[in-house]
């Protein structure tokens, strides 16, 4: 939408905040004069704040720095300090380690007896209705997010040695995750766990958001669950807000569809709520038209990705004006077989088009060009093909259907 300077603003008042002064945390929520909201800060030592954020944020501005290649993102002081003292200070100061996180306390680093928030300073999950456990499953996904998004940043910036070592704990974090919270008679993640009561709850839809599973069976299940009716039509809007987003990059577009109009919908409860309006834009672009700047970590640089999911092989639709990198650009889209692409920024950038199923060749300006493919967590297969799209050129690429379909086995890591 074009909000770079206001995003970027708030995202480096949230890296500021972190402190040792406060364990580490950061504010739960700062004034437009830049100050923690009164409404849930009285000092250092007594204040609201849900661990999975300092996380959550180091994911916000890494998607930034995706979306604008704008480095301030990872790369000042602010965001530094946000970055480095979770990847570390943060991670020890609460226990989030994998191998302490399920043996941890529920509130830690408490300061004084009593107070206004002192049982809220930290809490080990989004959850905030019961205090009976100690970790939240989201805070594992989150955490694992940030983990992957820091080997990426790290990656890219030549840090070979870095980026291993994130790679690991990332892959701890997701594999803890589905080996102690998943629930195999309900075929579902548990959302909360204490020592005395084990699992409970739900944690299926973050652990999505966050793409924190790696067995291709849970990605499945977990998708099968939050897709019902029964489910979402009971969570909070703040739940249901980010729900097509999750579905439709696992590629269930017709329950996607399906939560989009009942967030679009007048008469929807709450439909003035901030995350709503901004969420439904994201799953329009990011989802229904399937444009996304994702880091290739086998080319160690980032493209911008279209993957149209449109509802029928029939229907149209078009971006004009979309804001990425250094400018905007146009996306038009036929069905599931079609995407125009103009390059209104004034660098050069790789586009992947990229299209559902198993393609030998992609047309590219009605040129035969050899894609890539590979099979998704979830099952899909997909096709891509990367096109240097120079500043102010228009870029058609469509799916070859005289050609014959067939199996490669070129694989690459997106996100």
């Amino acid at each position: 939408m074009g909000l770079y300077e206001a995003n970027r603003n708030m995202l480096q008042r949230f890296g500021y905040a972190v402190s040792a002064t406060r364990d580490w945390t950061g504010y739960w929520e700062i004034d437009k004069q830049g100050n923690p909201s009164s409404a849930d800060y009285v000092n250092d030592d007594d204040f609201w704040y849900n661990l999975p954020a300092n996380f959550d944020v180091i994911d916000a501005a890494y998607r930034m720095w995706l979306w604008t290649g704008d480095d301030t993102y990872i790369r000042s002081s602010p965001m530094r300090n946000l970055i480095s003292h979770s990847a570390h200070e943060y991670v020890d100061t609460w226990n989030l380690s994998p191998t302490t996180i399920l043996t941890r306390t529920r509130l830690m680093n408490r300061r004084q007896k009593h107070g206004k928030f002192v049982d809220a300073r930290g809490i080990p999950s989004y959850t905030e209705e019961t205090q009976d456990f100690v970790v939240g499953s989201d805070l594992i996904a989150a955490e694992y997010r940030a983990f992957r998004d820091l080997q990426a940043i790290e990656e890219r910036q030549g840090h070979t040695a870095t980026a291993k070592e994130y790679d690991g704990k990332a892959a701890q974090l997701s594999s803890l995750l589905e080996q102690e919270s998943w629930n195999q008679a309900d075929h579902h993640l548990g959302g909360s766990y204490s020592r005395e009561k084990g699992w409970k709850g739900t944690g299926d839809d973050l652990a999505l958001y966050f793409e924190a599973l790696a067995d291709s069976s849970h990605v499945r299940e977990s998708l099968k669950y939050v897709a019902s009716g029964d489910h979402w039509k009971n969570e909070g809007i703040e739940a249901e807000s980010y729900l097509p987003q999750t579905l439709y990059r696992y590629g269930d577009k017709e329950s996607a569809h399906r939560v989009l109009l009942d967030l679009s919908r007048a008469d929807k409860p709450r439909r003035e709520y901030p995350e709503v309006s901004y969420a439904v834009v994201a799953a329009v672009v990011t989802g229904a038209m399937g444009v996304q700047p994702k880091y290739d970590s086998k080319v160690r640089k980032v493209v911008l990705a279209t993957f149209p999911q449109l509802m029928s092989d029939e229907e149209t639709a078009t971006l004009t004006g979309l804001r990425i990198f250094t400018g905007t650009v146009d996306v038009g889209e036929v069905g599931l077989h079609q995407v125009t692409m103009k390059n209104k920024t004034s660098k050069a950038f790789t586009w992947r088009a990229t299209f559902p199923g198993t393609h030998q060749q992609i047309l590219v300006d009605h040129q035969r060009r050899r894609s890539h493919a590979t099979t998704l967590l979830d099952g899909r297969s997909i096709s891509w093909v990367d096109v240097t799209l120079d500043a102010g050129r228009t870029a058609v690429a469509q799916l070859d259907q005289t050609a014959e379909h067939t199996d490669l086995s070129s694989q690459s890591s997106l996100r």
